[in-house]
């Protein structure tokens, strides 16, 4: 999100259980004014001190999330990431007027930033949770034969709800059983890309080496996040996922080299 002077600065990406013991020092970290400021904003989401932790909101974040509201954000990461366990690494970026902190915290199922925006004032006016921003190297399975398959982009769904996917597609004649991948909660992509680590790209290209054809794609709650973000909308399971899911199996049953009754779907978790 692009920070603008005088407009709401915070976002959040939701991904997801219960909050634990931590510890707020990262080894060998050498903090200054506002590193320590948001490590403190972060313990006092963490302890649920809500009331507190919005007193160093500038007036624009107080108007936008209050105590109530900031309790509801944090409780929906922690529903998806898991319990907030340390704090490994801080660091911080300055743009023009505005300082982020970058506070990389282990959570019991992903590693997340916790990006706190500081205005010149020293007041937090903008907050999200994010991957972090270090890339690392995706190495393909040993069991994958790249030169056994190949993919297409596809497009799941329909209307407002249009998904990109990748169909991956054994090499020969066909035709072949299908398998369309569900995703388990949080606003995963097309491979459940964390870290290094992407399942579903392992999944795909394995069974395409077995003459599987494997259709993923970007989960609704990723590419559509702002809708998402709205409880008074009440999305469900339904739009969550399974709409998705049956739409993919469509998706499969209608494409060439396909086995059209020989189309299934797996899932885990949620999925």
């Amino acid at each position: 999100m692009k920070e603008k002077k005088g407009s709401s600065r915070w976002g959040i990406l939701l991904l997801a259980g219960t909050v634990v013991g931590l510890g707020f020092s990262p080894a060998g970290s050498t903090e200054n004014g506002l590193e320590a400021k948001a490590r403190r904003f972060l313990e006092r989401m963490n302890r649920g001190q809500f009331g507190k932790a919005v007193e160093d909101f500038d007036a624009v974040m107080q108007e936008r999330m209050s105590a109530d509201k900031l309790e509801q954000t944090w409780g929906a990461v922690t529903r998806q990431a898991g319990g907030f366990q340390e704090l490994k690494d801080t660091r911080q970026k300055t743009t023009g007027s505005y300082t982020s902190v970058f506070l990389t915290c282990r959570f019991e199922k992903a590693l997340l930033d916790v990006k706190v925006v500081f205005d010149a004032e020293n007041r937090i006016t903008g907050l999200w949770f994010v991957p972090p921003s270090t890339r690392q190297e995706y190495k393909p399975p040993a069991y994958a034969d790249t030169a056994g398959f190949r993919e297409q982009d596809v497009t799941v769904g329909s209307g407002e709800w249009l998904l990109p996917g990748t169909l991956t597609l054994p090499i020969g004649p066909g035709p072949f059983p299908g398998v369309v991948l569900v995703h388990g909660s949080g606003p995963n992509d097309r491979d459940e890309t964390i870290g290094p680590n992407k399942p579903f790209r392992d999944l795909a290209w394995g069974l395409a080496s077995r003459g599987i054809a494997v259709l993923r794609y970007e989960k609704r709650t990723k590419v559509f996040r702002n809708a998402f973000l709205d409880p008074e909308k009440g999305f469900t399971v339904k739009q969550e996922s399974v709409d998705d899911a049956l739409a993919g199996a469509a998706l499969l049953r209608r494409a060439p080299g396909i086995s059209p009754d020989k189309v299934f779907i797996l899932g885990h978790s949620l999925g």
